[in-house]
C-alpha cells in the first residue's frame, strides 16, 4: 500500500511541476475541466462539452458572459474559485460551506465522518491517504472528487486544483469498493482509488506535453505571414499564458490600438492559433485553441 501511495504522490507531484512550467494557462485547462465533468448536465439534450467549454473559458476571462452558463455550472464555478482560494491558505474544507452547493450534505447520515477525514492528518502520505478516505465518505462520486481535491490544495500536496483524482473509475466498481470501505474493509477502495489518482495524473501530464509539443508550430505559422504577424506573434505568448483573451484586455496589455488588437486576434485565429469563444459581434472573446481540445 506504501508503494502505491508514493506512486500517486510522485504522479500528483509531476503533475504539479509539469503544470507549473507549462508556457500556456495549464491551471486554467485543469480547473475548467474539473468544473465541466463536476457539472454534466442531466438535461435531455444538453450543450455539447466543446460548448459548454468555450462558454466557461468566456466566462473565466469576462465575467459578463457568466450570464451565458447554466445556474449548476455557474454555482460549482464559484464555488471552487472560493475553495481553492481558502486551501491556498491552509483552511480545510467544513460541512456547513459544502452544503451550499451538495444540499444533500444537510441530511447525509455519514456527514461526521466526512468532516472527521477531513481533519486526520500525520502528513506526508496521510495527506493523500486522507483524500482517499474523504472520497470514500462522501455522498456521491462528483462530491468526492471535488472535495479530494481542494483536500490536496490545502495539505500542500498541489498548488491548485489540479485534476478530479478518481472520476474516471466504473460506478459500480467505485460504489461497492466505498461501501465496503465504510463498513471497514479499507484495502479495495484504497488501493482502487490510488492507481485511479496515478493514472488521471499521468493522462493529463500527456495532455498537456501534448498542447506544449505545439508551441513551434505556432509559432511557425505566425511567421510565415511576415511584418502582418507581427503583433499576432507578440499576442500569442499573452493569449497562450492568460487562455483567453478581449480586444480591451489585449489592446491595453500591448500598448496598441483596439483595431490592431482585434487584427491580431483575427490573424491568430486564422492561423489555428485561437479560436471566437462566443459567436457574438461585440463583447468578444479569443481562447486559446489548443485548450478547447475541438
Amino acid at each position: 500500500m506504501i508503494r502505491l501511495v508514493e506512486d500517486a504522490a510522485d504522479e500528483i507531484a509531476r503533475l504539479d511541476v509539469e503544470a507549473a512550467g507549462a508556457p500556456f494557462g495549464a491551471d486554467l485547462l485543469l480547473r475548467l475541466e474539473a468544473i465541466l465533468r463536476l457539472t454534466a448536465s442531466a438535461e435531455e439534450t444538453p450543450p455539447s462539452d466543446s460548448v459548454r467549454r468555450r462558454r466557461l473559458l468566456a466566462a473565466e476571462v469576462d465575467p459578463y458572459h457568466e450570464a451565458a452558463l447554466d445556474p449548476r455550472t455557474t454555482a460549482w464555478m464559484t464555488h471552487l474559485r472560493e475553495e481553492v482560494r481558502r486551501a491556498r491558505g491552509g483552511a480545510l474544507p467544513t460541512l456547513e460551506r459544502w452544503r451550499d452547493i451538495v444540499p444533500s450534505l444537510t441530511t447525509y447520515p455519514h456527514g461526521e465522518a466526512l468532516e472527521a477525514s477531513w481533519r486526520d492528518d500525520d502528513r506526508e502520505h496521510r495527506i493523500l491517504a486522507g483524500a482517499v478516505a474523504a472520497a470514500a465518505w462522501a455522498p456521491d462520486a462528483a462530491t468526492a472528487d471535488a472535495i479530494a481535491a481542494v483536500l490536496l490544495v490545502a495539505r500542500g500536496r498541489t498548488a491548485d486544483l489540479r485534476l478530479l483524482p478518481f472520476d474516471a473509475l466504473p460506478a459500480s466498481a467505485r460504489d461497492a469498493a466505498c461501501a465496503a470501505y465504510r463498513a471497514g474493509d479499507r484495502v479495495g477502495w484504497e488501493m482502487m482509488a490510488l492507481q485511479a489518482a496515478a493514472d488521471a495524473a499521468r493522462r493529463w501530464r500527456a495532455r498537456l506535453a501534448a498542447i506544449g509539443s505545439g508551441v513551434a508550430a505556432e509559432e511557425d505559422r505566425l511567421a510565415a505571414l511576415g511584418r502582418a504577424g507581427h503583433t499576432a506573434r507578440r499576442a500569442l505568448p499573452l493569449l497562450r499564458r492568460q487562455g483567453a483573451l478581449t480586444m480591451p484586455i489585449l489592446s491595453e496589455d500591448l500598448g496598441i490600438s483596439r483595431p490592431a488588437a482585434t487584427d491580431a486576434l483575427e490573424r491568430m485565429a486564422a492561423a489555428g492559433c485561437a479560436v471566437e469563444l462566443t459567436g457574438r459581434a461585440r463583447d468578444r472573446v479569443w481562447g486559446y485553441a489548443p485548450l478547447l481540445g475541438d
